[in-house]
């Protein structure tokens, strides 16, 4: 009797582990299922993230263009294609163009249309007019390039008033080569569809705008049903015989879906390698081996089966055990280690930035962005320091590693650091970035992560705006100029009049002549330096260093003085004895034309109040004054003009502002004034209206003669 209850408690025993090996197995079989969906879903919102990161980039250069052609005359003139053009370096379009009400077509890529073309019956053209909004157009062949591009639109409005369409042209191509890199496995692969189902981009270009993806197979008859009820998730079809996993997601700008597709047995394989299932894997063999030892129990005798008994009892509780409590923590804790894994290798691999981690200023991991950046291939980044990838000497003149120093020392701190920074290419190419650190508990070791933005079509773009400002001044400066030089001509025509009269006269002696050289070459030298200081105005400074504040605004002066005196306009300085010696630190001639720039908007403004008295020639007044202030010098410009609009104060320092009807480079200039005193000077510029006219306020930190800021 004895005999047989023991047998009954070891099958019962047996049965029990028998199901919660069936229990395991099919929870194993779920979490697996789920971690596979999560897995591809992360890869397809994460790709979804950075295409919609990158058509929004694109619409705000669309939407910029758009704001500074609509503040000058819409015709076809250098100013309107030098815009369009600017507008296809920063977003790489294929193309930039507008087309008139009236037919006329303004192309930024220089493309002449066949005769007989109407800008005003193109896809592009007609779907600005219906959305009236700024909007993507569906995909259709370019005349201009022949190949395949969707197109950003916006209406163009002065005055209230429809005057034409700004459009701008992305190739399909450059989307799949910058964005939709997303690799997968070795089968997988990314591609977009749009609300109907057409193919737009995908790795087989011929099913581009010729296949519909619910009638390449009957198992995807129903996927656009899905799509446009959900969202965003999963769908398992078959296609040639192979299972696949399709997860998908909506693109927020265009209401295109994009979609990531692998097979269903590679994703499998794919998530065995996760730490996940491996432990899965391990307390699944370790149940088996439960299970055996049970089985050689029951084949044994019965007495081993009566020593055992209390010892199986006791596994069988402690199994229970481990299942009910240990190993819900385990599945818990894989499952969250997995998903934070996935979404940052995902992250990582996909970011529009260099990102690169540093162990003890050693780099030891970077993404697929760095090895483009820099030219590198990734095993060669790793073991090197920033220093290893910079120049010796940044673009302010500073040697790298006196730079470098200071900003671990800032980093000590605990502080985020971000900063331009001049590295170098593997072909030795220099270029500019931004660069953001940040000390991180990284698996409880402190590692450094850098973000590197690579800034050159920035800096390419801020240069061309400094010169489409003092372009703009130019022609105001020759004409001041040309009324500077009409006195010393006067004078030298005087002197060779006075030879016939002089020589008929017998008057030519040595005397004559000695006097009449020197007065005439007194004229030339003023000449002369006159062209110097207009040369040296227009010539870019290319390395910053510390300069004399008292010789800039010396500079600035004789350059203002001729248009100042012209419109009967007084400049007043304070004493700048005291200023002796005394030195900032930046690009002295962008210093130089900042001062220029804002004593021309001083004299704009007093012009413009003798107009609005009636007053041909108000005399007007700009007061200059500076002073020191600890460690600073101040500037402070004022002018008894009519001052700025309180509702215009908040726009003067953005790019293309302007009140004055056409582009004269004012707003650019203001807007560059602020940046080469705020960035690059490290200071602070300020206006405010007074009582009468308006105040510019510049605050800069003084440095010694070599060149270091005060503290």
């Amino acid at each position: 009797m004895n005999h047989k209850a023991t047998y009954l408690w070891v099958s019962i025993g047996l049965l029990i582990i028998l199901i919660l090996a069936g229990v395991t197995y099919n929870s194993t079989r779920l979490i697996t299922e789920k971690t596979i969906q999560n897995h591809q879903q992360q890869i397809a919102e994460s790709a979804a993230k950075t295409v919609d990161l990158w058509l929004a980039q694109h619409v705000r250069i669309v939407d910029a263009t758009a704001a500074a052609v609509q503040q000058v005359p819409i015709v076809e003139n250098p100013q309107i294609l030098r815009l369009l053009k600017m507008a296809m370096k920063a977003g790489n379009f294929s193309d930039v163009y507008i087309g008139l009400k009236d037919g006329t077509m303004i192309d930024g890529a220089d493309w002449n249309p066949p005769d007989g073309y109407d800008p005003r019956i193109r896809p592009w053209y007609k779907k600005a007019m219906a959305d009236n909004r700024t909007t993507f157009t569906t995909p259709y062949v370019d005349m201009t390039t022949n190949k395949m591009v969707i197109a950003i639109v916006r209406p163009l409005v002065v005055a209230n008033e429809f005057v034409g369409v700004l459009s701008s042209d992305i190739i399909l191509d450059t989307l799949r080569q910058n964005v939709m890199n997303v690799k997968i496995g070795k089968s997988g692969y990314t591609f977009i569809i749009d609300n109907q189902g057409t193919v737009l981009v995908h790795p087989d270009e011929t099913l581009l705008m010729t296949t519909k993806i619910q009638e390449s197979d009957e198992s995807l008859q129903q996927i656009l049903t899905v799509f446009k009820s959900a969202g965003s998730g999963p769908y398992y079809y078959q296609y040639k015989g192979e299972d696949k996993i399709l997860s998908f997601q909506k693109l927020t700008y265009t209401g295109w879906f994009l979609c990531t597709t692998v097979l269903k047995r590679e994703a499998y394989t794919l998530a065995k390698n996760t730490a996940m299932l491996f432990a899965m894997g391990m307390v699944f063999k370790i149940l088996g081996v439960f299970t055996a030892l049970m089985f050689l129990v029951v084949g044994g005798s019965a007495l081993i089966l009566v020593i055992s008994k209390r010892r199986f009892e006791r596994i069988v509780k402690q199994h229970k055990e481990i299942l009910s409590g240990k190993d819900k923590d385990l599945i818990g804790e894989i499952s969250r280690r997995k998903e934070i894994e996935t979404r940052y290798q995902t992250l990582f691999n996909v970011a529009t930035n260099a990102i690169i981690l540093s162990k003890h200023f050693r780099f030891i991991e970077s993404n697929q962005k760095a090895v483009l950046m820099f030219g590198y291939e990734h095993e060669q980044i790793i073991g090197k320091t920033m220093l290893d990838l910079s120049s010796d000497v940044q673009q302010d003149g500073q040697e790298s590693q006196t730079k470098f120093d200071q900003i671990l020392q800032r980093l000590a701190s605990g502080e985020q650091v971000i900063f331009e920074w001049a590295f170098k290419r593997a072909d030795g190419t220099e270029f500019p970035a931004e660069v953001g650190v940040k000390t991180l508990e990284l698996d409880s070791e402190t590692v450094t992560l850098y973000s590197v933005w690579d800034i050159s079509k920035r800096a390419n773009a801020e240069h061309e705006l400094r010169q489409v400002q003092k372009m703009a001044a130019m022609g105001e400066m020759l004409s001041a100029i040309a009324h500077q030089w009409r006195q010393p001509l006067n004078a030298l025509s005087t002197y060779i009049a006075s030879l016939p009269s002089a020589f008929y006269n017998n008057l030519i002696t040595k005397a004559f002549i000695d006097k009449l050289v020197k007065e005439a070459d007194s004229q030339i030298q003023f000449m002369s330096l006159t062209i110097n200081d207009f040369r040296q105005y227009f010539r870019p400074s290319k390395v910053k260093q510390a300069f004399d504040v008292q010789d800039a605004i010396e500079s600035a002066v004789k350059l203002i003085n001729p248009q100042l005196r012209q419109n009967a306009i007084t400049l007043e300085i304070n004493d700048l004895t005291e200023l002796r010696e005394r030195s900032v630190f930046g690009y002295k001639n962008e210093f130089v034309h900042v001062l220029v720039n804002i004593i021309s908007n001083a004299k704009d403004a007093i012009k413009e109040k003798a107009q609005q008295t009636g007053q041909d020639h108000l005399p007007g007044v700009i007061d200059l004054q500076v002073k020191t202030e600890e460690s600073s010098l101040v500037l402070q410009i004022r002018d008894t003009g009519c001052g700025i609009p309180e509702s215009l104060l908040p726009k003067i320092f953005t790019p293309y502002f302007t009140t004055k009807g056409t582009a004269t480079g004012t707003g650019i200039g203001l807007y560059m004034a602020k940046r080469i005193v705020e960035k690059e000077m490290l200071g602070q510029i300020a206006v405010e209206n007074l009582s009468v006219g308006a105040q510019f306020t510049i605050q800069l930190p003084l440095s010694d003669l070599k060149g270091e800021r005060n503290a």
